[in-house]
């Protein structure tokens, strides 16, 4: 290990204890910087056992992980036995861990690292487990006994629970407080827009994202549900501003060191551009590969301790977009000593030079820049900076500037611009929406952006959808009513079916406001007033293969 990576990692043990820490009651603040740790499904699914984790530890120690930042190691599902004890506990397998959980904690813990385990919020987990629905205080004490220090819960099956996922992990997160022991909760609901209804009062991180696979699209598509606009408005430039120290984005677990379909002169590329992207997202990193067997390049990616440090930055910014064109990308992290780290990236297949200019991440004049993966100064560069050549998955992580006061953010997203603030009427077309899944929706025109037509009227105001869709605003309970008239489009197929609904929060909470049945393109419009008092998040949701729908002039009514 040589001298600079361990002044690195010193430096960023010192920091992450010194920013983690609640000023308010000198009380640390748990996940103060984005939690890093080792997790078990990516690499084994639900093969594991006592032995084979054991050894994890193990590795995570003599590979030099632990000493890098990587304190968790979260045991995923399929440790528990099929049926709870006579007292209602949760054990585990007896065949897979005949020490016991807590035996299997304390040797986690006798390697300097903390234990994590996995649950979920439903009857069952998804690998038909027991799950902690009607359990969720006995489960938690028992995890506390055990000495779990982390929790990943679930959502297979939560839509059975019958409650809004608010109402789920206030649950939880008292039952975890009632404990005593400061115990990390990791929300993994898919991506159903935690960071809308309020995660950051519930849990440490949030998903963004669908399951995470060992392929660069599927890495992308995740990096951009956090950093991009797969699951929000563009307005937005990712969600970086429902992100910081305490409560974080999370577009899934690390796939470093698995990947598949790339050519193998292109796995150490993709490797870095994965890590670099989760690095500079100030995303939790959890690495998934098997430590026992990795090889020099996977290590040289996971403990690279300049990226690591632009992770555990301090100040807690995640990184957002500064350029975007033609699968060429640059993102900017401001940090804490008041330089930024920028990663260049290219996703196409034809080498690019890819630039920034100083001013557009608010800089000028000459500035030194360093490489962060070759960790060496490449010298005072004037007025902006080109990666060059870079080839297919290829990406450089740079810091710039001098040590001084932090710099500016980019701006986030005013409140009035995407939650209802007034009396009277909001169109839900003049606010931005904060969560989508699947198609986007088109304001104040159809989907093909033409002008919305309802029983031969024109109208100005509304939503143009293509099924499916789902879309949530924030009402921030501030309204009392809402209203819309919806219609299928003429364009639809002759045989295309639609569905409108209405939801009070995200799906898992089934809590239907409003719903139209099924419409074909010749059924009549059919006008909405519902009450929605008291809600937070008002989603819309339009059902249909290949069916076009309008929510003509839809508003709410504020108090």
């Amino acid at each position: 290990m040589n001298r600079l990576y361990v002044l690195c990692f010193c430096v960023v043990v010192v920091l992450r204890t010194c920013f983690s820490t609640s000023m308010a009651d000198d009380k640390p603040m748990l996940a103060g910087t984005p939690p890093m740790g080792w997790n078990s499904w990516n690499a084994f699914e639900k093969d594991i056992d006592e032995k084979k984790l054991r050894e994890i530890a193990d590795a995570m120690v003599t590979s030099g992980m632990r000493d890098a930042g990587y304190e968790y190691l979260v045991i995923d599902d399929a440790w528990m036995a099929p049926k709870r004890d006579s007292k209602g506990r949760l054990v585990g397998d007896p065949k897979r861990f005949p020490s016991g959980m807590k035996a299997m904690g304390d040797y986690i813990h006798s390697k300097g690292l903390k234990f994590g385990i996995y649950e979920d919020r439903a009857d069952l987990t998804c690998q038909g487990l027991p799950g902690s629905l009607d359990h969720e205080e006995l489960d938690m004490a028992t995890f506390a006994e055990w000495g779990v220090d982390y929790i990943k819960l679930d959502s297979c099956h939560a839509e059975r629970n019958g409650r809004m996922s608010s109402v789920d992990y206030a649950i939880f997160r008292k039952a975890i407080q009632a404990t005593g022991r400061p115990m990390v909760l990791s929300i993994s609901d898919f991506g159903n827009a935690a960071w809308a209804w309020g995660g950051k009062k519930y849990a440490q991180l949030w998903r963004t994202s669908n399951d995470i696979y060992p392929w660069m699209d599927s890495i992308y598509y995740c990096a951009q549900t956090s950093g991009g606009d797969q699951k929000s408005h563009p307005a937005f430039n990712g969600l970086w501003q429902f992100a910081g120290p305490g409560h974080w984005n999370d577009p899934d677990m690390l796939h470093v060191g698995n990947l598949k379909h790339i050519p193998d002169d292109r796995k150490e590329a993709g490797n870095q551009a994965h890590f670099g992207l989760w690095c500079i997202l100030a995303a939790p990193l959890m690495a998934g590969n098997d430590l026992r067997s990795m090889n020099a390049s996977v290590k040289s990616v996971l403990t690279a301790p300049e990226l690591i440090a632009v992770n555990q930055d301090p100040r807690g910014i995640q990184g957002y977009k500064v350029f975007s064109k033609d699968g060429r990308e640059v993102y900017c992290k401001p940090l804490a000593d008041g330089t930024a780290a920028l990663l260049f990236l290219n996703k196409r297949r034809e080498s690019a030079d890819i630039s920034v200019s100083w001013k557009t991440i608010g800089l000028s004049g000459k500035q030194p820049v360093r490489d962060l993966w070759a960790r060496r100064d490449l010298g005072t560069i004037d007025g902006g900076f080109t990666a060059k050549d870079l080839g297919w998955h290829e990406s450089l992580m740079v810091k710039v500037g001098k040590k001084g006061k932090p710099l500016p953010t980019a701006a986030p997203v005013p409140l009035e611009k995407y939650t209802v603030t007034r009396t009277g009427v909001t169109y839900l077309s003049d606010l931005y929406y904060i969560w989508k899944a699947h198609h986007a929706p088109v304001y104040d025109a159809t989907f093909a952006n033409k002008p919305i037509v309802i029983n031969k009227e024109t109208v100005t105001k509304g939503i143009g959808c293509k099924g499916k869709s789902a879309f949530m605003f924030m009402a921030g309970g501030k309204a009392k009513r809402f209203r819309a008239r919806v219609q299928m489009n003429p364009s639809s197929p002759a045989s295309s079916e639609g569905r409108f609904k209405v939801y009070n929060e995200d799906f898992f909470a089934n809590k239907v406001l409003w719903d139209s049945k099924k419409m074909t393109r010749d059924s009549n419009a059919l006008d909405i007033d519902v009450d929605i008092s008291g809600v937070q998040c008002l989603m819309l949701v339009f059902e249909g293969k290949d069916a076009f729908g309008n929510w003509a002039e839809a508003r709410v009514i504020g108090k």
